[in-house]
């Protein structure tokens, strides 16, 4: 077996080479060069898995199938690659020749381990023009209601589904990831009447004019536990499960949220709702006009691969039963033949009623005159954002278009800066590395990381460093403007002297 140790940004800095290998490729050569340098011209897809790999990854271990640059032509590699602190040690095996010992199931799981690290930088890239998407849409919701005349109100409208449309990209691409590197769900407290009224607004695009929808839901409500994205997925399912039940002819959808009081007969009568507790639900409900379902089949309705419909798949139901379980819940059908449907998602309340909109517009309005904040980003349309939430919160902005230059307005400015937001992923410099510069220049200096990459990743890797905060990309108004500041917060006022 040979042996190669890299950077965390991958050039090589050692090499062992096995006997069998030092014959076949020139592992002294890669030394002080990046080891993607010693990747045979025709290995794309290496080439992109070790570019995304050391620009954020995803994971500690990779497995990945190389072909390098050998002297008599490519030599097939099966590369183990680990991260030990800031140190990436490779071990590579010749691929075997044989089909009886290069397995199927082997090659699959190295080519899924590729697509992983494919994903992570397609979604890092996704993650910077919706930051650009997101941050312009806020700040054209913010302005447009002072210059509009009164019946341009589609133009607000308009910025509010762009904010949206962004908001729900992002949680596709965080579902991408989880998918890919199996990263964490993302929980949080969850408004239902939020998020049924979002979906709803979404779907009546691809819902026939014949169906109209009625909205009743509740103000104030409490708190739900758990991942928006896969909440958001439950509302969907059931709205397009509605919509497929009314076909083509007329009829309604309502969606309705509540709270109540559930009582052990009535969790008894529950899919999932064996086990769970009396107690205070919140409750999602879809209510439909379609053709209605007979017994038999409202007992098959949630298992995988079971339909009524003749394109259908048998795993929408199954999906929303495995995350209302998840989340601790549970689901109430109530149907007949020729009377419609009614689904309804119970869960467990978790938290009081927040005030999200006061809450977030609070915190996107936040004041930071007099206050200076560097951000250094190598994409410039992440740059041009910033600068402009920041500025319109009154700070004055200071922007670096990569790290080097970064350090050199911080040298020049330390004493009037109060806070850095720094891109971790740049070339030349990565920034960390950048961090650390900073910290040498002024030990006091206040930094917030922000990363289109995974996020529990990035943290990780920043553990112990002193960096305030970590934004992921993409980031609200709200969330950075309460980010910077937190972080000037985080420390003492700087001394005039």
């Amino acid at each position: 077996m040979s042996e190669a140790v890299l950077d965390h940004e991958g050039t090589v800095m050692a090499v062992r080479a096995a006997p069998s290998m030092a014959l076949s490729v020139d592992m002294e050569g890669w030394l002080e060069r990046p080891l993607i340098e010693a990747l045979a011209a025709a290995d794309a897809l290496g080439r992109a898995s070790l570019t995304g790999m050391f620009a954020g990854a995803a994971s500690a271990t990779y497995t990945l199938s190389l072909a390098l640059q050998g002297r008599e032509g490519a030599v097939r590699v099966v590369a183990s690659l680990r991260r030990v602190g800031w140190l990436w040690i490779v071990e590579l095996e010749p691929e075997p020749e044989l089909a009886d010992v290069v397995t199927p199931e082997r090659l699959a799981q190295h080519r899924l381990e590729e697509i992983g690290v494919l994903s992570s930088g397609i979604a890092h890239d996704f993650n910077n023009i919706l930051s650009a998407i997101l941050g312009n849409g806020e700040l054209l919701a913010e302005v447009l209601p002072g210059l509009l005349q009164a019946d341009q109100g589609d133009l607000l409208a308009a910025a509010e589904d762009i904010i949206t449309a962004a908001q729900r990209s992002r949680e596709l691409i965080g579902q991408m990831l989880g998918y890919a590197v199996k990263a964490r769900p993302s929980h949080g407290l969850v408004d239902l009447s939020a998020l049924a009224a979002e979906m709803a607004r979404l779907l009546r695009v691809s819902t026939p004019q014949s169906v109209v929808f009625d909205f009743d839901l509740a103000v104030g409500l409490p708190r739900a536990l758990g991942d928006p994205s896969q909440l958001r997925q439950v509302v969907m399912n059931l709205i397009v499960n509605a919509a497929e039940a009314i076909g083509d002819q007329v009829g309604s959808i309502a969606v309705r949220t509540g709270a109540r009081f559930v009582d052990r007969g009535l969790l008894d009568g529950c899919v999932g709702g064996e086990g769970l507790a009396e107690g205070d639900y919140v409750v999602a409900e879809v209510v439909d006009t379609g053709c209605g379902m007979d017994e038999a089949t409202v007992a098959r309705i949630f298992d995988p691969f079971f339909t009524t419909k003749t394109k259908g798949h048998g795993l929408g139901l199954a999906g929303v039963r495995a995350i209302v379980e998840a989340h601790g819940g549970a689901l109430l059908v109530r149907t007949a033949p020729g009377m419609g449907s009614s689904f309804q998602v119970l869960l467990p309340v978790a938290g009081a009623a927040i005030d999200d909109a006061a809450d977030s517009g609070m915190r996107s309005r936040g004041d930071l005159s007099g206050k200076t904040v560097l951000v250094i980003d190598d994409e410039r349309m992440v740059l041009r954002v910033a600068q402009r939430i920041l500025e319109s919160r009154r700070a004055r902005v200071l922007c670096a278009a990569d790290g080097h230059l970064g350090i050199e307005l911080f040298l020049a400015e330390s004493a009037s800066i109060d806070c850095v937001l720094l891109d971790v992923s740049m070339p030349f410099i990565h920034g960390l590395d950048v961090f650390r510069e900073l910290v040498m220049i002024d030990p006091a200096a206040r930094v917030v990381l922000i990363s289109g990459y995974s996020g529990e990743e990035i943290q990780r890797r920043a553990a112990g460093l002193g960096v305030l905060g970590f934004l992921q990309k993409p980031f609200s108004a709200a969330d950075l403007v309460e980010a910077i500041a937190a972080a000037i917060r985080a420390s003492p006022p700087r001394s005039s002297s």
